[in-house]
């Protein structure tokens, strides 16, 4: 096993970047947070309700422990089922460009934000519904490329199942990042955990990729 160290986000330059294409994680990376079940309950609350955000409530100690101990992916699962079966897409799509921006927009890593608003082609890689971040990626940061968890709908509402390949972690997000930029290897990678090294790896080695989160002594350090 060997140790991986990627310099933080901090020692990257964002100068001379407007020909450059960077690739990143939405939480824990362009966001401070790594959590997203807040803005799961926030879409449970807007479109389903008082009943709909309480039952979230109740299920949120099994997702934890299936997210933090069994699979990230099994558990964002569960709480995708619960939040979004039976609504509508388009009140999904509303809260989305209504609500979540302004909470979205409060919790942006500054340090990300600075590297990743100074390259010319922006995308963003996230295992949250592309429906829930597209709205404030795409008109608030500029963002060109969205690749999200997709959602499964019937007759114009939610199944609460996601679509294959399922939930964008790990090897997925790589995949889905072949898919669109083929063998172009974007500049700069940005990523906060042991699961976005896939994707990471696909970017140019010309600088190392860059993680938005370090240890009390300034350095990441990774297991590979």
């Amino acid at each position: 096993m060997g140790i991986t160290i990627f310099p933080t986000i901090e020692k990257c330059t964002s100068e001379g970047r407007a020909r450059d294409t960077i690739v990143a994680n939405l939480d824990g990376t362009l966001l401070r947070s790594k959590a997203s079940f807040a803005y799961f309950a926030l879409v449970a609350f807007d479109v389903g309700g008082v009943l709909r955000l309480l039952f979230l409530l109740l299920v949120s100690p099994f997702f934890s422990i299936l997210y933090y101990f069994i699979s990230e992916s099994v558990g964002l699962q569960v709480i995708i089922f619960v939040t979004f079966v039976g609504m509508k897409v388009s009140d999904i799509e509303s809260t989305a460009r209504a609500v979540l921006p302004k909470f979205y927009s409060e919790d942006l890593h500054p340090e990300s934000w600075r590297v990743f608003s100074s390259c010319g082609k922006r995308c963003v890689l996230t295992s949250t519904p592309r429906i829930m971040v597209e709205p404030f990626l795409k008109d608030y940061l500029g963002v060109d490329i969205v690749l999200g968890t997709e959602i499964e709908t019937y007759k114009g509402r939610a199944t609460g199942f996601v679509r294959a390949p399922g939930v964008l972690v790990g090897k997925n997000k790589a995949n889905a990042l072949r898919r669109i930029f083929g063998e172009t290897q974007p500049e700069i990678g940005l990523g906060d955990c042991d699961t976005d090294i896939p994707y990471m790896s696909l970017c140019k080695e010309r600088k190392d990729k860059y993680m938005a989160l370090a240890r009390n002594d300034g350095t990441v350090v990774k297991n590979t």
